[in-house]
């Protein structure tokens, strides 16, 4: 099953502003890894991958991981439900007023456990001036993080993927494959 967007409508106003951008920035546009620090992503290709089932939550906290276990080098996706019930590009789905996020006291959990890739079903873990700020933080800490996740109402919680993606020198995004093994 692959939980990276393959087919989708991208709406005008994104069309038209991926156009304006350099190629290198379109990589924004779909399932992405950010790096807005410019770093090397060196990580293996396949990994243990945790989905946590946050629907019906609009502040996704620490708490949310009581009684769940996460394996270091681990990618932790959360599932809230964003992309399967407003499809990705639509209004509802960008709108970050709305869309729920994690805190940074759960971002700094996920660190301290070391996973490697932090997912969302979303345009981001963090909205707003926000949004940047927390993928760079992530990322000096050597985790990066995955935006526009798709399909995981098709999969387990627990499973391994095999990740693919090409790296464009002085991209802040990478195009990513996620594939489940």
């Amino acid at each position: 099953m692959n939980l990276h967007l393959k087919e989708f409508n991208i709406p005008e106003k994104i069309l038209k502003w991926g156009d304006s951008q350099p190629a290198h920035q379109r990589q924004h546009i779909g399932t992405h890894i950010d790096c807005y620090n410019l770093s090397k992503i060196e990580l293996p290709s396949e990994m243990d991958v945790r989905v946590i089932d946050v629907r019906n939550l609009d502040i996704i906290d620490i708490n949310i991981l009581d009684n769940i276990s996460i394996k270091e080098d681990s990618f932790v996706i959360f599932r809230t439900g964003y992309l399967e019930n407003y499809g990705y590009g639509s209004e509802e789905y960008f709108n970050s007023k709305l869309s729920p996020y994690l805190t940074n006291d759960l971002v700094d959990k996920l660190l301290d456990l070391n996973v490697k890739l932090i997912g969302i079903d979303l345009s981001g873990i963090q909205h707003g001036k926000h949004h940047v700020a927390i993928d760079k933080y992530v990322e000096n800490k050597g985790t990066y993080v995955v935006e526009n996740i798709c399909n995981l109402d098709k999969v387990y919680s627990e499973f391994k993927a095999d990740l693919k993606w090409f790296q464009l020198e002085g991209a802040t995004a990478i195009k990513v494959q996620i594939e489940t093994l």
